[in-house]
């Protein structure tokens, strides 16, 4: 794709979007950067800012293949691959792979895009936090900061109105730092305005499902846990039917379960038969899954409590 196409597309979708240039670019970079790109005129450095401008626009930077350095490219497959190895439940070659990753950006990589410096910083403090180096306060500073270095207007109360991808998870991972916390209606809040902007703007309904899984997950922890059954039941069900645009996802079973939950605890007409059967889906989904990946190691205690409970 060539410069004045990339430049057309982002001026038109931020004109349809209502988005000045202003907020469009803050963070990212100048005013004059944008304004070169939009025109078709945009050099070397500014065309490393494309990837970013995008995501926030809702579009995938990732599709924009030659305008992302090898280096950069380099350290994005690093992180791909320590967070690989966390989710596998690797903890030690996750870490390997983020000190040799950190070594190479100080020593050798100079080329770094905001965002992987952000994703770097995210799972560092992930991590850190998994192991009880550092506390959910020292985890949620961390985050902050990171969603800052571009998002730099960002406080709970004054959430960003376009935002890349990068910036939806970081968001994400703050909210569930906030539930963590005891802050429950601040995670509430975070998580729904993101799951908003993912549903309306993102263009690519599969790179929005991967997140909204995931997204709704963590919103009908939350919500079941504090008493709003109505909300966690509409939420979780989104999260179930996003799910079918990528194929089974590891926090499946925690949503189908946060659903049964909270229908069984609302028992209008037809809950608790749906609740039965989300219970057994969930129940058999889990068992799969934990043959290939790692599973939370409560959640079939909880579902087989909540079938115990109501003689399902």
């Amino acid at each position: 794709m060539d410069k004045i196409a990339i430049g057309k597309i982002i001026s038109d979708r931020r004109k349809a979007e209502n988005c000045t240039q202003e907020d469009l670019c803050l963070g990212i970079c100048s005013i004059t950067s944008l304004s070169r790109i939009e025109n078709g005129k945009a050099g070397s450095r500014d065309r490393s800012y494309i990837p970013s401008l995008l995501e926030r626009l809702g579009m995938s930077g990732d599709s924009i293949n030659d305008i992302i350095s090898e280096d950069d490219y380099t350290v994005r497959q690093m992180i791909r691959k320590a967070n690989q190895a966390d989710f596998l439940g690797d903890r030690t070659e996750a870490w390997k792979i983020v000190h040799e990753t950190r070594s190479r950006i100080n020593n050798d990589i100079r080329n770094v895009s905001l965002a992987n410096e952000q994703r770097l910083i995210v799972l560092e403090a992930e991590l850190s936090r998994q192991d009880n180096k550092i506390s959910t306060e020292e985890e949620l500073q961390k985050l902050e900061s990171a969603l800052r270095m571009t998002a730099v207007n960002y406080r709970p109360d004054n959430l960003p109105p376009y935002m890349t991808s990068m910036e939806c998870q970081i968001l994400s991972k703050i909210a569930i730092a906030y539930s963590r916390l005891g802050q429950p209606e601040t995670a509430i809040k975070i998580d729904s305005h993101v799951k908003r902007f993912m549903e309306l703007y993102v263009e690519d309904k599969m790179v929005a499902a991967n997140q909204l899984i995931y997204l709704c997950y963590n919103l009908s922890k939350i919500f079941g846990l504090t008493g709003k059954y109505n909300d966690c039941i509409s939420v979780a069900r989104d999260g179930i039917n996003w799910h079918k645009l990528t194929g089974i996802q590891p926090t499946l079973p925690q949503t189908m379960y946060n659903c049964a939950w909270s229908l069984v605890r609302r028992n209008e007409i037809g809950d608790m038969a749906e609740a039965k059967k989300l219970t057994y889906d969930a129940l058999e989904l889990n068992a799969i899954m934990s043959k290939y990946i790692r599973v939370s190691p409560t959640l079939e205690k909880h579902i087989q409590k909540l079938i115990d409970e109501n003689r399902f």
